[in-house]
């Protein structure tokens, strides 16, 4: 059994958060510029919906960088980080993105 690796659980933590914050920054402005009075029971569960997907698609992200590196290792830095923290910011709509693109690879298409 392999042993726990810090670095590792450092890293898959710092995508998440960048996903996250880039996720919270589209809901701000999407509350700022769309939304009334809403309750905050509402608001909340929004905002938690939208780091949920936010965090999935930022994770999507990394994977797919890593899996085009050469040696598997990705460092968040520049292009890595950019992609991952867009990812988050479009949350489901990436996803989306995701699944279109598997689509068309695989011949999935509907």
């Amino acid at each position: 059994m392999d042993s726990f690796d810090i670095g590792q659980a450092i890293t898959y933590l710092t995508v998440i958060v960048l996903a996250c914050f880039a996720g919270a920054v589209d809901f701000v402005n999407e509350l700022r510029e769309k939304w009334g009075q809403q309750t905050m029971r509402f608001i909340l569960f929004s905002l938690f919906a939208r780091l949920m997907s936010a965090g999935f698609a930022g994770l999507l992200m990394f994977w797919v960088l890593q899996a085009g590196a050469d040696d598997g290792i990705v460092i968040l830095s520049g292009w890595s980080a950019f992609s991952i923290a867009i990812s988050g910011y479009l949350g489901d709509q990436a996803i989306k993105l995701f699944v279109s693109m598997w689509n068309n690879l695989y011949g999935r298409n509907k």
